[in-house]
């Protein structure tokens, strides 16, 4: 999040899909109305309000009478508003230190369900927001309670909602999350029922095992083959898929960060490799990681988009550390925070290994392994491992 707010002020000014404030809201309407706002602009990624920080730029803090709301009241008075068709913004409120100030900063995760607006009326304390009515943003500035967007930009919207701006593999990865609604034969085709101009073909195995630990398991080695996604029988995007049959899990091939390796030249004595696996939210690989998870359960649980990520047809055996992260900011941090993690676990490594294998009969990926969870559990709380 410090990344984020750096790259935010660098830009010297407010602008359409980012807005700084000296404190929280004294008025929910007012904070509904900016999340609305921000909800609804045409930009492709995600937008943030940034508080503790005043219309000069100047980052000024917060104080503990300053932090008027939680994640949880800002969700809870969302929750309780008439959106229509029930879609709510998709929000995040990040506490923080910045150099020496405390600031807090709202993520509104761009999602393809604008516009968004409320079929009741939100009135309090001489503030309303109007039911039917569109808000939005021009350049920096909000649009007003009393009006509603441009009409320009309310068709952009719809275009958006229904995926008529985009190209076929930019629509590719909505139709993907929409899991239920497409066709397998139970072999390895698939269409997707509302435009059947869309289908998946499921390549055969090309090999077992590979080169991570993660593909080479005591419990079974991962088999690999290809997902050909097809849009009038031409492929638009094959992705490498990876599956462990006896254990019924399926991801696809996850994104790969490389922090240091034996061979880096890169001064950190590097033993094994240290590496980052994840998917990035908004990407096609992740599209399909949901599209998978959702299409092997009839109701989403838990499990379904979670970390780490595990089987949810039966109780897990296999558990991998694999992250899902927002932005190239959020990984640039968790990559910062996995030197200092590789660092810290080479100091007790063999303190650490010697636990797991008493005899001391381990190879590179079984350090690997261990250095993967035993990081992902420093890093998330201990009870999501």
């Amino acid at each position: 999040m410090n990344c984020i707010i750096n790259d935010l002020l660098s830009k010297g000014k407010e602008g359409l899909w980012w807005d700084f404030k000296q404190k929280f809201h004294n008025n929910m309407v007012a904070m509904v109305h900016d999340i609305l706002c921000m909800a609804n602009v045409i930009h492709n990624g995600n937008r943030y309000i940034a508080f503790g920080i005043s219309d000069s730029l100047e980052v000024v803090g917060l104080n503990d009478s300053d932090k008027r709301y939680t994640q949880a009241d800002i969700i809870t008075a969302l929750r309780g508003l008439r959106f229509s068709e029930d879609n709510i913004p998709n929000i995040q409120l990040d506490f923080l230190q910045f150099d020496e100030a405390k600031l807090a900063i709202l993520t509104i995760f761009n999602k393809p369900l604008k516009p968004y607006y409320l079929t009741k009326e939100y009135s309090y304390q001489g503030k309303s927001i109007r039911a039917g009515v569109v808000y939005s943003r021009t350049n920096d500035a909000n649009t007003p309670l009393d009006s509603c967007a441009n009409p320009i930009d309310v068709r952009k919207m719809w275009f958006e909602r229904f995926g008529l701006n985009l190209t076929a593999p930019d629509r590719f990865s909505i139709l993907l999350e929409d899991a239920k609604c497409w066709n397998y034969d139970g072999i390895s085709q698939a269409f997707y029922s509302n435009d059947p101009d869309f289908t998946i073909e499921i390549g055969s195995v090309e090999h077992e095992g590979g080169n991570y630990w993660w593909q080479n398991l005591y419990f079974e080695n991962a088999r690999q083959f290809d997902y050909h996604l097809k849009y009038k029988n031409k492929i638009i995007k094959t992705l490498p898929v990876v599956n462990y049959y006896n254990e019924g899990l399926t991801i696809p091939f996850p994104s790969i960060e490389f922090i240091t390796y034996p061979e880096a030249q890169d001064g950190s004595n590097a033993e094994f490799h240290c590496e980052i696996y994840y998917y990035k939210k908004g990407t096609i690989e992740y599209s399909l990681f949901q599209h998978i998870r959702k299409s092997e359960v009839h109701c989403d649980t838990y499990q379904t988009l979670s970390t780490p990520i595990t089987t949810q047809l039966k109780p897990p055996i296999i558990k991998l550390p694999f992250f899902i992260i927002n932005s190239d900011c959020e990984l640039k941090e968790l990559s910062k925070k996995f030197m200092e993690k590789y660092h810290e676990f080479n100091s007790c490594k063999s303190d650490l290994m010697r636990k797991r294998y008493p005899n001391g009969n381990y190879n590179r990926w079984d350090v690997e392994k261990f250095f993967s969870e035993w990081v992902f559990e420093q890093i998330n709380p201990p009870s999501e491992f």
